[in-house]
């Protein structure tokens, strides 16, 4: 082994590896401006291990790091639009059930309930499903796989697809 002086970053970095790491995540995130702030932060990830300990590939390194960090922020978007889905159900159902609202308030909330409704009717079929299936009957993704014959992975793929479509819709 080698070795490196730290401060040289060529000797870790280069453009052809940013170039991959940006077309890598973009892939996967389906950002370009999210894959760019992840490509960043993948080079510090690895500036920071090259700085403890040079590693023998820092390709594999890098494309860990990087997979790492788009991982990371999936989970978070995942979260942030259950919550914005949950955030709405509950908002509609407050103003809906809430006999005492004013007329303009039920109206408001009939508007989104209708926003909701055809957002969902836009999804497709398998989508809608999942996303009924775990918000409505409040399913496991364990037991939406079973019903429907897939895997947990395409459940909890679907349900961020129609949480994020909904999200979409219901803030226009």
């Amino acid at each position: 082994m080698t070795v490196r002086n730290l401060t040289d970053s060529n000797a870790y970095w280069s453009d052809s590896l940013a170039a991959e790491l940006l077309r890598f995540l973009t892939g996967r995130i389906k950002c370009p401006d999210i894959a760019a702030e992840l490509t960043h932060d993948t080079y510090l990830g690895l500036r920071r291990v090259v700085e403890q300990q040079a590693p023998e590939n820092t390709r594999a390194m890098a494309f860990r790091i990087a997979m790492n960090l788009a991982v990371d922020y999936q989970r978070k978007m995942m979260v942030r639009d259950r919550h914005t889905a949950e955030e709405a159900f509950d908002t509609i159902a407050e103003t809906v059930a809430c006999p005492a609202s004013s007329t303009e308030r039920v109206l408001i909330g009939r508007e989104r309930l209708q926003a909701l409704h055809s957002s969902l009717a836009e999804l497709p079929l398998q989508c809608r499903t999942v996303f009924l299936l775990h918000g409505v009957e409040g399913l496991t993704y364990s037991q939406i796989a079973e019903r429907l014959g897939i895997s947990k992975s395409l459940v909890n793929k679907l349900l961020a697809q129609a949480m994020h479509h909904c999200a979409d819709r219901m803030a226009e």
